[in-house]
């Protein structure tokens, strides 16, 4: 089985946008339901090994539930809606009002605790999103030679880039957009860093590195021991 979350947890270490990173430090359950639709679009670009590539296409579905009340004067509360997967891999939000703060889940009885306590004229909000996962048995796609830990590990990574590939796909068909709509006084004034040949610069980086490591997956494959006519048996 494969966390989406863990795949968006290495895709966010690559990324370099401020909306990003505001998102994922304040609105985990929001980061992990954007970051889902690009894994599903980038997962698409990723074909081989067939043997693995295959399995991706059995998942867990995604969940997610917003629940909110009065508060107690306290700072902890027990939620009504059971957490999906135990709370494992799930994104949160937590708010007071309309004000985002942190906050903790304990799946011992369910209950979130806030960073401060809320009083009993203010309203606490907690979102949660699980992903879900890539739920198949890949132990039994390759021969029981194979250094699965590893390989799977590498698969990750080949997913992150491919969710990066597919957001640099949106930003890039953004960026044109806006290229289109500007006066040639508005280039002056418009940052390079946010034109469409940075971006596009930036995910074709990306391809590159992904097409790096999925040649580097199959090579490793086929070098295993009894590889070559056996591959994948």
């Amino acid at each position: 089985m494969i966390q989406f979350y863990d795949i968006f947890e290495r895709a966010f270490n690559l990324f370099s946008d401020p909306d990003i990173d505001r998102k994922y430090y304040n609105d985990k359950a929001g980061f992990q339901s954007d970051m889902l639709d690009f894994l599903i679009l980038g997962k698409n670009k990723f074909t081989s090994p067939t043997a693995i590539t295959d399995k991706l296409v059995i998942c867990a579905d995604p969940v997610g539930y917003e629940e909110s009340d009065s508060g107690d004067g306290t700072a902890k509360y027990v939620l009504e809606q059971q957490v999906a997967n135990n709370g494992e891999g799930v994104g949160f939000t937590y708010r007071i009002g309309k004000e985002k703060v942190r906050g903790t889940y304990d799946p011992t009885d369910n209950s979130v605790t806030f960073e401060r306590e809320v009083g009993t004229d203010e309203t606490w909000i907690v979102s949660w999103f699980y992903a879900g996962a890539f739920t198949a048995d890949f132990s039994n796609c390759l021969r029981s030679d194979f250094p699965m830990e590893a390989i799977m590990d590498k698969v990750i990574n080949i997913l992150a880039y491919a969710l990066l590939s597919a957001w640099g796909d949106k930003e890039v068909g953004r960026v044109l957009d806006v290229r289109n709509i500007l006066t040639d006084t508005d280039f002056d004034m418009y940052s390079p860093a946010n034109s469409a040949r940075a971006k596009m610069e930036w995910r074709n980086q990306m391809n590159r590195d992904m097409d790096t490591l999925v040649s580097e997956l199959n090579w490793r494959i086929m070098a295993t021991p009894k590889g070559g006519s056996n591959f994948g048996k």
